[in-house]
């Protein structure tokens, strides 16, 4: 019983660092980690607040490359509910999004919710959605 409680927790830790990984990769703007923490598989469901769809690990690639080049954003991630199962986990966050555009402040919040898949022992991302939040 002790053994299935340590790998129960070992399980739970070994999600909960790479959700930990995955998130703090964002605001660094740190493709090589967010790299680490997606699928290897070649579908991977992106969808961003103005509801552009993507499906593919490369096309996820290919947008965070060019979202971590643009150096005028920052963004901060407040984590709202956790669900963990054996092989799939869920994880609800808002977010505060800050930017610029043409000088002006823009200020937006979302939620972001992020879906885990168990793949070979490891825990990694197989879909990204993004709600925008109306500005009250």
């Amino acid at each position: 019983m002790l053994t299935t409680l340590m790998i129960a927790a070992a399980a739970q830790a070994s999600f909960t660092a790479t959700l930990e990984r995955h998130v703090a990769a964002i605001p660094k703007r740190d493709f090589a980690e967010i790299e680490a923490t997606i699928t290897r598989g070649d579908r991977l469901e992106l969808i961003l607040p103005n509801g552009k769809r993507m499906t593919t690990r490369a096309e996820f690639l290919a947008f965070h490359r060019e979202f971590f080049a643009d150096k005028s954003w920052s963004m901060r991630f407040e984590r709202q509910s956790l669900i963990e199962g054996k092989d799939i986990a869920i994880a609800t966050y808002r977010t505060y999004f800050s930017s610029s555009d043409e000088g002006k402040p823009v200020n937006t919040s979302s939620w972001l919710t992020l879906t885990f898949r168990r793949e070979g022992g490891e825990w990694r991302l197989v879909h990204d959605q993004n709600t925008r939040i109306p500005a009250s």
